[in-house]
């Protein structure tokens, strides 16, 4: 008999995405599930469309919220209304844009069961969007593993646990009893905060790969993708200047400074060059064998590389100009999310494979 699962769907404004979204959830092979969907105060017609599932699916139950409370982001107070309604043993965040193979959950709770694991992210594929994009994104999951060690992904020894707001499922007794929405109800980067607390609270976490099981259309373009990490790039860095100057800087120096190691070795010839950049060619790729990449992306490095850094002092200078976030309708200020972050992302400890 398989437990019962609940899915978790947070929605404002996503009128665009979140039918064709829902339908690969109503889709899924899985015999006992309840899909939560709230519509997060949203203008547009996500709400009716939520409706309309609901009237059509016994299985999707809806709840539309109108206010948003004092201290708490629109993302964690809709999820945290939700999780008090989920009556599932497993419970599964997710995004209201994002497609699901009907096999993904049975696989998924399977792999669960016979880990015994308590959280567990999955990594989806990201459906191409151009060169400029897809070179960023390649380094951005690259950049990820300083926060997480390759070797123990796709394995139940992830000492640095990662959550994917694509995908975090977690047990529903642990997401119970942590009650972690209401810890990170300021919590720009509620995934990885909700991993952390599964981690710290006992739980067994691990993350993987989830090849074209779960995959979404993460943004349309480059400058979408700039624009959309606005809001949680700085985050990253705890909203530390000097932290996300240190960080950002590195993300853009690392691979020029790699390529030109041979000139401080005074000894630059041809050989020398395409020596040092196939080295570092294969070492992404080695670092990124278990992440849904395009291969052939990986000799741009070095732009995907400055695209990334250009992002995140971008969201750092717009966070501190504006004096805050503007996040989902409704504006932030950078005191009070500084004040109640708990998310710190330690750089992981690394593991030798045999």
């Amino acid at each position: 008999m398989w437990p019962r699962l609940s899915i978790l769907v947070p929605a404002l404004n996503e009128g665009r995405t979140i039918r064709a979204a829902l339908e690969t959830i109503l889709r899924i092979d899985y015999p006992e599930v309840e899909i939560i969907c709230v519509n997060d105060r949203s203008t547009d017609d996500t709400g009716s469309v939520i409706d309309e599932l609901a009237a059509r699916d016994a299985r999707v139950k809806a709840i539309h919220i109108t206010e948003l409370p004092a201290g708490w982001l629109g993302k964690t107070h809709a999820l945290d209304t939700a999780l008090a309604r989920a009556s599932g043993d497993f419970i599964l965040f997710t995004d209201a844009d994002v497609h699901f193979e009907p096999d993904a959950l049975k696989r998924v709770v399977a792999l669960m069961e016979h880990r015994r694991l308590d959280h567990l992210s999955l990594m989806p594929h990201i459906e191409p969007a151009g060169f400029l994009f897809d070179s960023a994104l390649l380094q951005a999951g690259w950049v990820l593993f300083f926060f997480i060690d390759p070797a123990t992904m796709g394995t139940d020894d992830c000492r640095a646990p990662m959550g994917v707001g694509a995908f975090n499922m977690v047990r529903g007794d642990l997401a119970r009893r942590l009650q972690p929405f209401k810890r990170l109800r300021m919590e720009v980067i509620d995934d990885i905060g909700l991993a952390i607390l599964a981690h710290q609270g006992g739980g067994k976490s691990a993350i993987y790969a989830s090849g074209s099981a779960v995959s979404l259309e993460y943004y349309a373009d480059y400058g979408a993708m700039v624009r959309g990490l606005e809001k949680n790039a700085f985050a990253l860095s705890q909203f530390s200047v000097a932290r996300a100057t240190r960080d950002n800087l590195f993300v853009i120096l690392a691979p020029l400074v790699a390529l030109a190691w041979p000139f401080f070795r005074g000894d630059l010839t041809m050989v020398s060059a395409a020596f040092t950049y196939a080295a570092a060619c294969f070492l992404q790729y080695r670092s990124l064998g278990t992440y849904s990449v395009n291969p052939w992306m990986i000799p741009t490095f070095p732009l995907g590389m400055i695209l990334c850094g250009y992002a995140g002092f971008r969201s750092m200078i717009q966070t501190l100009r504006r004096g805050g976030i503007d996040w989902r309708g409704t504006f932030y200020p950078l005191d009070e999310l500084r004040r109640m972050q708990v998310t710190k992302l330690p750089i992981a400890r690394r593991t030798r494979t045999k």
